[in-house]
């Protein structure tokens, strides 16, 4: 259906039918809508321009990033400040983040106080922070406070704001959190109960701490509410889990591009040019250390011109070291992004990754000296193959966990740099053992 969707409003764009194409996207959910936006080559900015101002807010939500920084950038200022009204203070803050801080400003100017202010409060922190990530959406009320008063609150805000608000519970003078209330406790208020007895913990955060950070910490204490507050501990907004899932997956898919040596910024349907500009830099990166896996093969020259058969089986032990690393790797960086490891449990870690490689070493370099001896190559060949996957699986798995530690302790993110010093440690011991033992066994 979607694709059908995305085949009709091509058209439609083409033959400049605007009217049916806003009518046409008008019958589809918001996230129907997004979806066949993205799903354009060409005329994003211009579908979501002739969207109704309530479903801009919708769709410029779930619009993916691509879309998103090509959008709004390019839409009029009357036009953003007109369905920016639409959307909660914490929502229209992501999106003025994808305008330069003058565009932001002039918006700005054409909303209602209360809630520009609230959005300049919001800007004023980073992104990547947990200040960034907060809302606003929710009232103070004190230990002391009856449950009418409290409800009361909330109906107040509920009519100014439409939105069921999160109850922070702080001390007499406002000034540290005590808790929050649940919802179903104001739901279902239980007869006779003060607010002190219905109000639970809740973890804090600095509105500094990096969101990766806010992710590990919700996850650990399996809360869905996170409270951030100032330099004097007092609250300035709230974190929903839910607001976290879209941080996740960015995270996730930042790593993923990080991973392969992609620049994060870079998409499907960009030029080829714009792909060689992102990707040239780590390729030449692995070219040079390439030639230092080249140099020590150059040492074996004479060994391998003697015994050319040699170099039939080279890429089985660079490949299966590189494979090998790589496994540690990912589980080690995926460690590191959850907080599930850290540079105390760096020994641990390493040492259980290199036994593990050194017995995935010895099954395999078995399973290879068999499959030659099957093809009736000589033994001792064999035996040099297995000797070197041992050794070079050992150290996939030694510096597979190493290094994203070293790198974490350098403040390099272990998701953009490992591949390249990995893939390159197991080349180079890889070839030096294999050929090292050759043209001492051999010759």
């Amino acid at each position: 259906m979607k694709e059908k969707l995305i085949e009709q409003a091509d058209l439609l764009l083409e033959k400049k039918h605007d009217k049916e194409l806003r009518a046409l996207l008008s019958q589809q959910d918001f996230h129907i809508t997004a979806q066949v936006i993205d799903g354009l080559s060409n005329g994003k900015r211009k579908t979501f321009a002739i969207l109704p101002p309530e479903k801009q807010a919708e769709v410029a939500l779930v619009l993916n990033e691509d879309s998103k920084k090509r959008i709004f950038p390019r839409l009029p200022d009357d036009v953003i400040s007109r369905f920016l009204h639409f959307n909660d203070e914490d929502d229209a803050t992501d999106i003025l983040q994808y305008l330069s801080p003058i565009r932001r400003f002039v918006i700005l100017q054409h909303m209602k106080e209360e809630k520009r202010r609230k959005i300049e409060k919001l800007l004023k922190f980073g992104s990547e922070t947990a200040g960034g990530l907060m809302d606003l959406n929710f009232i103070l009320v004190k230990p002391t406070f009856t449950f009418r008063d409290v409800l009361d609150k909330v109906r107040h805000h509920i009519e100014g704001k439409r939105d069921m608000p999160t109850v922070m519970v702080v001390d007499e003078k406002a000034a540290h959190l005590v808790g929050y209330i649940p919802e179903r406790s104001l739901l279902f208020p239980p007869s006779h109960a003060t607010v002190e007895q219905q109000t639970q913990p809740l973890p804090m955060v600095s509105h500094k701490v990096d969101r990766e950070k806010v992710m590990q910490m919700m996850s650990r204490m399996r809360s869905e509410l996170i409270c951030v507050s100032d330099e004097k501990d007092q609250v300035l907004g709230i974190i929903h889990l839910r607001d976290l899932m879209k941080v996740a997956q960015a995270e996730a898919t930042e790593d993923i591009y990080r991973f392969a040596g992609v620049d994060v910024e870079e998409h499907a349907l960009d030029s080829a040019f714009s792909k060689v500009k992102r990707r040239y830099n780590w390729l030449l990166v692995n070219l040079l250390t390439a030639f230092l896996a080249a140099f020590v093969v150059s040492l074996f020259e004479s060994t391998i011109a003697k015994f050319a058969i040699l170099a039939v089986y080279m890429p089985i032990v660079a490949g299966q070291g590189g494979n090998a690393a790589t496994q540690a790797l990912a589980v080690v960086v995926r460690g590191l992004a959850l907080g599930e490891i850290n540079w105390s449990k760096a020994w641990s870690v390493i040492r259980r990754e290199a036994i593990a490689g050194a017995l995935n070493g010895i099954i395999t370099g078995v399973a290879a000296a068999a499959m030659m001896a099957a093809f009736g190559v000589p033994p001792i060949l064999g035996f040099i193959l297995a000797i070197a996957m041992i050794v070079n699986l050992f150290v996939a798995g030694f510096f597979g966990a190493l290094i994203p530690f070293v790198l974490k302790r350098l403040k390099i993110d272990p998701a953009t740099a490992s591949t390249v010093f990995v893939t390159t440690t197991t080349d180079v011991c890889g070839f030096f053992v294999f050929l090292g033992l050759a043209k001492l066994l051999m010759s």
